[in-house]
């Protein structure tokens, strides 16, 4: 897999896990408790961090009157809210200086306890801001994710409209086409119509399968194999096809897995036609190879279709070929910037080879 696909997989994962712990942390912030809710657990917390204090007081060395008051504040900021968390803190905060300051049961107002509870007011005040500034972003967050959420909806809409619409275009043309076909006395005129069809069926398949909104890769085996099923299905032959794959994993770009699509089904369609022996159904293997270029950052992709056919003709060239299906093929390869090859294959019929860096 190339770098700059693992550095996608990688940040994919990042904004994954932290849209999780945004959702979990607005889950435990944003929710509103009713008033019932906030007086028990306010007043629970409270109970809490003053019986345990008190059951400190013979450990403790002196100075720590409000040790246990501070994650009680805490916790009723963050599953109660800010008001709730702010009485705690200040209820808290005047029984721990009653009880726990010397002397015991007065509100001393000596500079040493005149400074434990500033402290004390310091602390608790910024856990209330912290909580509070906590609050307010996520709040932020969660308007910009419901407006988020509402656009990748009306653009998931909007392109499934226009999906449907051009995939109508296109069955029409392709309607219109086969009108005009079935119309025409010319031989040569109704195969061209015929061809121009079965091309305006395939690219008609592709589109469905690629152009979806959120995918950015494709698995190509798979793509090949329902590639392979569309253009057989779109030639029409009447004849028992028999097509074979030996594909290696390979994920692709969009922008390489649709003029490989292409070409592939170029070259399919070319087999079907040309490839057949007197007495023997068309057999086609496609075979698809990636392999890791030394530099690491780069995949040699080979594509073979191999048919069982009669093979080129005697001094065939493909620059000179006047098929309309190999130069389409053609300027696709120059697109990827790959090479498009036909040759006798190794024990009979044709082999189309095409390779490019992905």
């Amino acid at each position: 897999m190339p770098e700059r696909a693992r550095a996608r997989e990688a940040l994919g994962a990042a904004h994954g896990l932290t849209a999780v712990v945004l959702r979990a942390l607005a889950g435990i912030v944003l929710i509103q408790r009713s008033a019932a809710f906030q007086i028990a657990l306010g007043a629970a917390a409270l109970a809490l961090a003053t019986g345990l204090r008190l059951g400190l007081d013979g450990v403790l060395p002196p100075g720590f009157p409000f040790l246990t008051y501070f994650p009680a504040v805490l916790i009723a900021l963050l599953f109660a809210g800010v008001w709730t968390g702010i009485v705690v803190s200040v209820i808290g905060g005047l029984v721990a200086w009653y009880l726990f300051i010397p002397p015991s049961g007065a509100f001393d107002t000596g500079s040493g306890a005149l400074l434990a509870v500033s402290f004390y007011a310091l602390i608790t005040g910024t856990e209330v801001l912290f909580v509070a500034a906590i609050q307010a972003a996520l709040h932020v967050l969660s308007d910009e994710h419901q407006r988020s959420a509402d656009l990748a909806r009306s653009r998931e809409l909007m392109f499934s409209e226009l999906q449907h619409r051009v995939s109508n275009n296109l069955a029409t043309v392709a309607a219109l086409l086969r009108m005009q076909a079935g119309r025409s006395s010319d031989d040569e005129v109704r195969a061209a119509l015929t061809a121009a069809q079965q091309r305006i069926n395939t690219v008609a398949r592709l589109q469905r399968r690629l152009h979806a909104p959120d995918q950015q890769e494709v698995d190509v085996p798979d793509f090949l194999k329902a590639l392979a099923e569309d253009t057989v299905d779109a030639a029409q032959t009447g004849r028992k096809v028999g097509v074979s794959l030996r594909t290696e994993p390979l994920m692709l770009a969009q922008d390489h897995a649709i003029p490989l699509g292409l070409i592939a089904s170029e070259l399919l369609m070319n087999a079907i036609e040309h490839g057949e022996r007197s007495g023997t159904a068309p057999e086609v293997l496609i075979r698809l190879t990636a392999r890791k270029q030394d530099d690491g950052d780069a995949t040699k992709v080979t594509l073979d279709l191999l048919d069982n056919g009669p093979g080129l003709p005697e001094g065939f060239s493909l620059a000179g070929s006047k098929s309309l299906g190999l130069s389409i093929a053609r300027e696709f390869a120059r697109q990827l910037g790959g090479e498009l090859t036909l040759s006798d294959g190794p024990e009979g019929g044709t082999l189309s080879r095409l390779s490019f860096l992905a």
